[in-house]
C-alpha cells in the first residue's frame, strides 16, 4: 500500500542504483536436495475461501484497488480444544461472511462459522485481521476481529463450540482503521493485552467547518485522507493498546505507556529484544520510519532509533509491511524480519533482516544490523506477510514470505507510469486521493510468486544465507498474498502453511516432505498459570493461560534453539501457538529450558525426552508431565 507522486525521485534513484552497489547480490549459495514438497489442498480439504475486498465511497473510485488492498487474513487456533488446529479466515466485502474452518482430524475441514456465531462480521465496516486469545484465562480460545470503519468485535468462547459477542461491554469495540492485531502481555500480569496497528487516521479535517470529524471512508467529508509524504509520513492512525484489567474489560493505555506515534502502521511484532524478560515492540510503518520500543518493566515503552545519520533500526525510510522475530543464528538474541518492497526499476528498498548482537554501548545492550541483502533475503518483491519456521526440520531457521500488490488484467499494463505522471502534475499534494490517476484494471507489482527462503548450511560463519526454493518445493501460486499462518495441521511433525490471498482464493499447503535421520523435531505447547508469583519488590508476575511471551530454549551440545510464544506476529495472520523446533540430525537433546513470564524457570532433562513428538506442559509441573502430549 505504498507509493505516490513523490515517488519519482525514488524511481529515478532506483534506476540509477540498479547497476551499482545497492543491488550487488550475495554470492550464489548451493542448497542440497531437501526433499521438501508442498501440496496445495485447500479445495479437497474443504478449507478454501475466496476473499472479497471492501468497497469504499465512489469518491475513491480512481484508486479503489489501492485503498482496499488489504483484509485477507488468517488466524490459527484450537477453538474447540480437541488438539487439532483450526483456521479463522476473513473476508472484507459488505455482507460476505468470514469462515471458521474446524479441523476434523482426518485431513479435512468444515466451515462452522455460522453455527459458532462468528461469520457475520461485515454487515458494517470491513474485517482486516483477527486473532485467537484466551482473554479471560478460562482455558478456551476467544476471538478478536479487527474492522475498518466499525467497532472491533470480541467473541467469548462459551466452551460448547459457539461464541457470544461482548465487544462493547468488554471495552474492546475500538473504532478506526486497524490493519494488525497483536496479542501479548506487556506487563506480565498474566492477562493478554491487544495492540492494534492503525493505518488511516480516525479523524480528518472537515474542509467546510475546519473541525476534526470522523474519517468515514464510506461517507467521506474530504478526499484528503492519504499519506503526506512517501518517506516520513506521520499523518496516519494512532495505534491502540488495550490493557486487560482482568475483570472482563479492557482499557486504552497507549498514551500512558508512551505509544504515541502516528505512522501508517501495517503490522506489529512482540519479542524480548534485550533479554531482560519484558516483551518489546517493533511497529512496521508504511511511508516512513518504523517504530521500535523497549519495554521498561511493563510501565512504559521507550522508542529507540539507531544509525546516527544512516539508516538504522527505527530510522529507516521505507515501507514496513510485516514483522516477525526469531533467533535465526542461534546466538540467543532475537532477530527481526521486516517485509518491504523491491521492484527492479521502480522501488529498490527490499526486505530488512535486523540481526541482534550483544553490544553494551547500545540501548538495552543489544545492536541490530540489517543483513537482508548479505543474507539473500532482501528480494521479496512487493512483500506482505511472512513467518519464520524450520520447514524441512534441518535445524536451520527458514522464512516464508508472500508477495504481490494488485494483479491487473495484463501484467504489461502497469500503474507505475501513472504514478510518474502523478508526481509530475501534483507535486507535494499526494495527500488528496482526488489527485491520483485512475488505476482501472492496471497492474501494480501483481502476479508475483511467494518466496521460500531456506537457510543453507554454511560452516564457519554465523551469517545466515538464504536461497529461494519456493518454485522447486511447490509454492507456485501467483495470487496477491497477504497473511501467512504456520501450523502442523495433520500432526505429522512438520509445518504446513495457510496463505490468505487478497481478492482471490486462499491456499492451504500441506508439507509432504520426506522425513529422514537429518530431520528430527520437537513440538512444545505451553499452558501458563495466571495465579502468579512474587517478583522483584513484591510485585506479582504471572503467565497467561496461552503463555504469551514464554521463552523456550532447546540445548544440544554447543547448539541452541530459542523461540518465544508470539503466535500473533506477522501481517494479517496468526500462527499456531505450538512451538515447532526442527533439530536436524541430533540424536538427543541435553535439555529444554522454559522461561515463563511469571519469572519461573523450569528445565526438562534431555534423557527423559523423546524426539519426534509433541509435548504439552503446564507451568510449575513440567517435571511431572514429561510424558504429556496433545489431546
Amino acid at each position: 500500500m505504498s507509493g505516490s507522486r513523490n515517488l519519482i525521485p525514488h524511481l529515478l534513484m532506483a534506476v540509477f542504483l540498479a547497476g551499482g552497489w545497492w543491488l550487488i547480490r550475495p554470492r550464489a549459495v548451493a542448497l542440497p536436495d531437501t526433499g521438501l514438497v508442498f501440496t496445495e489442498i485447500s479445495a479437497p480439504a474443504g478449507a478454501s475461501n475466496v476473499h472479497r475486498p471492501c468497497i469504499l465511497s465512489e469518491r475513491f473510485a480512481n484508486i479503489m484497488p489501492w485503498l482496499t488492498g488489504a483484509g485477507a487474513a488468517v488466524a490459527a487456533g484450537d477453538f474447540d480444544g480437541d488438539g487439532w488446529v483450526d483456521f479463522y479466515v476473513t473476508n472484507s466485502g459488505r455482507g460476505v461472511p468470514n469462515r471458521l474452518f474446524r479441523n476434523r482430524g482426518d485431513g479435512t475441514f468444515t466451515d462452522v462459522a455460522s453455527r459458532a456465531g462468528v461469520a457475520a462480521c461485515n454487515d458494517e465496516g470491513a474485517t482486516m485481521d483477527a486473532a485467537f486469545l484466551d482473554y479471560d484465562n478460562d482455558g478456551d480460545q476467544d476471538l478478536y476481529v479487527a474492522r475498518w470503519g466499525a467497532g472491533n468485535l470480541l467473541f467469548e468462547n462459551r466452551g460448547d463450540g459457539t461464541f457470544r459477542e461482548r465487544s462493547r461491554e468488554a471495552g474492546a469495540d475500538v473504532w478506526g482503521y486497524p490493519n494488525g492485531v497483536l496479542v501479548f502481555d506487556h506487563d506480565r500480569d498474566g492477562l493478554p493485552d491487544i495492540l492494534l496497528a492503525h493505518y488511516f487516521a480516525a479523524e480528518v479535517e472537515d474542509p467546510q467547518s475546519g473541525r476534526l470529524v470522523r474519517n468515514d471512508l464510506w461517507n467521506p467529508v474530504t478526499t484528503r485522507v492519504m499519506h503526506e509524504t512517501t518517506t516520513s509520513a506521520r499523518n496516519g492512525g494512532s495505534n491502540v493498546l488495550l490493557h486487560n484489567r482482568g475483570d472482563g474489560r479492557f482499557v486504552r493505555a497507549e498514551t500512558e505507556l508512551g505509544l504515541v506515534e502516528t505512522g501508517w502502521s501495517l503490522d506489529a511484532g512482540a519479542g524480548d529484544l534485550d533479554n531482560d524478560g519484558w516483551p518489546d515492540l517493533y511497529v512496521a510503518n508504511d511511508y516512513g520510519p518504523d517504530d521500535v520500543y523497549l519495554n521498561e518493566g511493563g510501565t512504559r515503552f521507550v522508542r529507540i532509533q539507531d544509525g546516527q545519520g544512516r539508516p538504522g533500526i527505527g530510522r529507516d525510510w521505507w515501507k514496513g509491511m510485516n514483522v516477525d522475530l526469531a533467533d535465526v543464528d542461534g546466538n540467543g538474541y532475537l532477530d527481526i524480519y521486516v517485509a518491504n518492497i523491491l521492484v527492479p526499476g521502480h522501488i529498490v528498498e527490499g526486505n530488512m533482516l535486523w540481526m541482534g548482537y550483544p553490544d553494551p554501548s547500545r540501548p538495552g545492550g543489544v545492536r541490530h544490523d540489517n543483513l537482508g541483502e548479505k543474507s539473500g533475503a532482501m528480494d521479496g518483491g512487493w512483500g506482505w506477510g511472512a513467518r519464520f519456521g524450520d520447514f524441512n526440520n534441518d535445524g536451520l531457521c527458514d522464512l516464508l514470505a508472500v508477495t504481490g500488490f494488485v494483479s491487473g488484467v495484463d501484467p504489461r499494463r502497469q500503474y507505475w507510469f501513472a504514478l510518474q505522471e502523478l508526481s509530475a502534475q501534483h507535486k507535494g499534494n499526494i495527500a488528496d486521493a482526488a489527485n491520483w490517476l485512475p488505476m482501472e484494471d492496471l497492474d501494480l507489482a501483481g502476479h508475483q510468486s511467494s518466496r521460500l527462503f531456506l537457510q543453507a548450511p554454511g560452516p564457519g560463519s554465523r551469517l545466515p544465507r538464504f536461497v529461494d526454493a519456493a518454485a522447486s518445493c511447490g509454492l507456485t501460486d501467483r495470487h496477491d498474498g497477504r497473511g501467512v499462518a504456520l501450523a502442523d495441521i495433520d500432526r505429522d511433525g512438520d509445518l504446513d502453511v495457510y496463505i490468505a490471498n487478497q481478492n482471490g482464493p486462499s491456499c492451504l499447503y500441506r508439507n509432504d516432505g520426506t522425513p529422514g535421520p537429518g530431520a528430527r523435531w520437537l513440538g512444545v505447547l505451553l499452558e501458563g498459570d495466571p495465579a502468579g508469583r512474587p517478583g522483584a519488590g513484591g510485585r506479582i508476575l504471572a503467565s497467561s493461560r496461552d503463555a504469551w511471551g514464554a521463552r523456550v530454549t532447546v540445548h544440544a551440545g554447543e547448539r541452541r534453539w530459542l523461540q518465544e510464544v508470539a503466535a500473533a506476529n506477522g501481517f494479517s495472520s496468526q500462527s499456531q501457538n505450538r512451538l515447532h523446533f526442527g533439530l536436524g540430525s541430533v540424536a538427543a537433546v541435553d535439555s529444554v529450558v522454559v522461561r515463563w513470564p511469571s519469572g519461573l524457570r523450569e528445565s526438562a532433562p534431555g534423557h527423559l525426552l523423546t524426539l519426534d513428538r509433541d509435548y504439552r506442559w503446564r507451568e510449575g509441573r513440567i517435571g511431572a508431565e514429561l510424558s504429556g502430549g496433545l489431546p
